[in-house]
């Protein structure tokens, strides 16, 4: 026999709120106590990709394990909730041993080698954990109506990387037409750590606010924000005075749900500028007074820098969690008069090197790019003698005033060549956020980037060589290869 759910007592001034809850579908039996009231709205939403939280405390772990719960009396029915690795799922205190106290003594049955409870209708509700990020590929046989994310900053979620998991994950979000339930994605976190760029570019940045609601909406997906202080189970204050020993930017994300407090990140957000090309005139935009000045594209010297990456020790790194690397061809026009670098466009894939050496060219040729500057690293000699017809120079790793050649030295390179005091000048300039995906992609590199050896900046890497080229006012187009 079921046991009769188990509810923690909510505080008598915030009773009449929770009481206003009505529970969604028998599966809310399930639930060991009654969600608190921020819990309850984002519960009532509907849109297939809902984000909970921000602040720490506010009770985010319950609110997936409830959404999981909602269909478990359905035939048919597949849950899935996930965790970073197998330490953080399994520990105590963490979602699935939560879900072990909730559930014991009910009908459900917990089977621990599949890690699995499967409920009397049939349904279940499973755990696991995508550590590096092809691991996803573990889940992908199986039909899911539901996946949930707990900590989703903690995964490696890099944007615009093939196998990243949170969208990777998606094709197994299906049911056949037998299985009448919604299909949902819900994931919570606290800003920072990996997947912080990702969680903030696919949720927050440029989405409808309702400031009063606290609800951020974004191209059909839903942002949720919650706080400490909306989960009556927690000792607020008490919690509020441990969180004060921890350093301002930690604290400003895990007390405020702050996702623009940044502690090691390089590029201020201020630092990016924009401009827009119309019929052959590139124009400065600023936020505050429209257009400022422009140039004629045709006055300005078009080069591009690229950087080939893809080496096969890369690619083993990649395997074992390291974010992947990519190729990208930058597309600049230097305008002297101004001394600023408009970039054009950025092509960045991962590809084998038969379809780089076929791609390039083309980029080269669609944006009408005679001259090329490739990192002389990785494959850059071998795509240089592939590159007939156009004028090729190699440059780098290491630019003049860099004392460690090219091993970890990003945030070396970015600083010698100039690029991030350019940056900051104003003297970079790229195109309006509506203009394509891939301006996108590119300003989240940079916005996210913390100058670490370890973090994978493609974008950066060539913009750098592009700031080195533009310092020299004139460019030296000298060791040509034919």
């Amino acid at each position: 026999m079921r046991r009769a759910p188990v509810c923690r007592p909510v505080p008598t001034s915030c009773k009449a709120k929770a009481d206003t809850f009505t529970a969604f579908r028998p599966g809310h039996e399930y639930w060991f106590h009654k969600p608190h009231p921020r819990q309850a709205f984002a519960l009532s939403l509907d849109a297939e990709e809902l984000f909970f939280g921000g602040a720490a405390g506010g009770g985010k772990s319950d609110w997936i394990l409830m959404e999981a719960l909602k269909y478990v009396h359905v035939p048919g029915y597949a849950a899935l909730i996930l965790r970073k690795n197998y330490t953080l799922l399994s520990k105590a205190g963490a979602i699935m041993d939560r879900a072990r106290q909730w559930l014991h003594g009910t009908d459900a049955k917990w089977n621990a080698q599949l890690k699995r409870f499967t409920f009397p209708s049939g349904a279940i509700l499973e755990f696991g954990f995508i550590e590096h990020p092809s691991d996803w590929m573990n889940f992908q046989s199986t039909e899911y109506q539901f996946i949930g994310w707990d900590e989703l900053t903690e995964f490696a979620l890099a944007i615009g990387a093939e196998n990243n998991p949170f969208l990777c994950l998606r094709r197994s979000l299906r049911a056949n037409k037998s299985v009448n339930i919604p299909l949902r994605i819900r994931a919570a976190s606290n800003p920072g750590n990996t997947g912080h760029a990702f969680v903030k570019d696919r949720f927050i940045t440029d989405g409808d606010a309702d400031n009063a609601s606290g609800v951020v909406r974004k191209e059909g997906r839903v942002y949720v924000k919650s706080y400490l202080r909306d989960n009556f189970a927690m000792n607020a204050d008490e919690y509020e005075k441990n969180l004060a020993h921890l350093p301002p930017v930690t604290r400003a994300r895990l007390l405020g749900g702050d996702w623009d407090a940044s502690e090691n990140l390089q590029i201020p957000g201020e630092w990016i500028r924009h401009f827009r090309a119309t019929d052959g005139l590139l124009h400065q935009l600023t936020t505050t007074a429209g257009l400022e000045w422009n140039v004629a594209e045709s006055r300005c010297k078009r080069f591009a820098t690229i950087d080939t990456a893809g080496t096969s020790k890369e690619k083993a790194e990649e395997r074992k969690g390291k974010p992947p690397s990519w190729s990208v061809v930058g597309i600049w026009d230097y305008d002297r008069s101004h001394d600023t670098l408009f970039l054009r466009h950025v092509y960045r894939e991962r590809v084998s090197w038969g379809e780089l050496k076929a791609a390039v060219p083309n980029v080269l040729r669609q944006w009408n790019c005679k001259r090329a500057k490739i990192e002389n690293a990785h494959l850059g000699q071998a795509l240089a003698e592939e590159l007939r017809g156009f004028e090729i120079e190699l440059v780098g790793p290491s630019l003049p005033g860099m004392s460690d050649g090219w091993r970890g030295a990003k945030l070396e390179r970015a600083i010698c060549s100039g690029f991030l005091s350019r940056l900051e000048a104003g003297k970079i300039l790229i195109p309006e956020r509506t203009a394509a995906r891939w301006v996108d992609q590119y300003v989240a590199e940079l916005i996210a980037w913390g100058g670490t050896s370890d973090e994978q900046v493609d974008q950066i890497d060539v913009s750098g060589y592009a700031s080195h080229e533009a310092s020299k006012h004139e460019s030296a187009w000298g060791g040509v290869i034919k």
